[in-house]
């Protein structure tokens, strides 16, 4: 389910309850929260030091707590204040449609200097039938559109923060992803991204041997050419979450919430990873 189909439903159960309750103005709020919380769209500034550009690896379902993400994590367990656009289903081609760089500084406000990232995977993983036929040059050309993008997205955005606030540019952050297990099944609804069945709709006709050794090759060449980045972009930095989670080839299924989704305790062992390492780079000046 994309985010723009999660974002209309919630947005639409919200507006059902208004109408048959009386609290209309309690939902109204909950959905200007949402929208605030997932897409950085505030009337209002929301000042902080650390910003967040990210996926359902960051907000699951528009923040409601069936998963403690990385984002909730990092503020309940590690004393990160965030603004953040964070919403399951981003890409990176929505995060310049909507143009959620300039959303998050212009929210943030002047004392902003760094920003996370949690983005890639469903640019990666969209579309699985163009893999079947020749996967290595699927996935190198994948690669290299998010490579570029995530260029442009750091380029511009630095570029943004400047003109608006002056300083020093933006320190942005990614984290690689850890492996995920394609044998857990589905718990959302019609979100089976990254399980055995979505491979098998797509026409992938892979053992149980070949399918993690496929997964695992997809996301060991994500995470390098993240690495790739960090060389050339000075203020570019790449987190290796890999194998925090019992890897490779697959995760512990007790720390996935489903396919490639961890559940809240795997998702504690991943943010306390992130935070020690990024620490040194998201806490100066602070």
């Amino acid at each position: 389910m994309t985010h723009f189909r999660k974002l209309i439903l919630v947005i639409a159960l919200f507006s059902f309850i208004s109408n048959c309750d009386t609290k209309k103005e309690y939902t109204n709020d909950i959905a200007l929260n949402a929208l605030c919380y997932t897409l950085a769209s505030c009337n209002k500034s929301t000042p902080s030091k650390v910003g967040m550009i990210g996926d359902s690896w960051t907000d699951l379902l528009l923040g409601y707590p069936a998963v403690d993400t990385l984002r909730v994590q990092l503020e309940q367990n590690h004393g990160y204040q965030i603004t953040g656009a964070t919403l399951g289903g981003q890409t990176l081609n929505a995060v310049f449609n909507l143009g959620l760089q300039f959303q998050v500084i212009d929210q943030a406000g002047a004392d902003i200097h760094s920003i996370i990232l949690s983005l890639g995977g469903n640019d990666l993983q969209a579309r699985l039938s163009e893999y079947v036929a020749n996967p290595d040059s699927v996935q190198a050309a994948r690669l290299a559109t998010i490579k570029s993008q995530l260029k442009t997205l750091i380029q511009s955005g630095n570029a943004y923060k400047i003109s608006k606030y002056g300083g020093k540019p933006l320190r942005w952050i990614i984290h690689g992803y850890d492996y995920s297990n394609p044998f857990k099944g589905a718990v959302i609804p019609n979100s089976d991204e990254g399980c055995k069945s979505a491979f098998t709709e797509a026409g992938f006709n892979l053992t149980d041997t070949e399918l993690p050794a496929f997964t695992t090759k997809q996301l060991d060449g994500f995470n390098e050419m993240l690495r790739g980045i960090g060389k050339e972009e000075p203020y570019f930095y790449y987190v290796d979450l890999r194998r925090t989670l019992g890897g490779p080839n697959v995760s512990n299924p007790q720390l996935m919430f489903d396919c490639i989704h961890p559940n809240s305790l795997g998702f504690s062992f991943l943010a306390g990873k992130l935070a020690s390492l990024i620490a040194p780079i998201t806490k100066e000046g602070n």
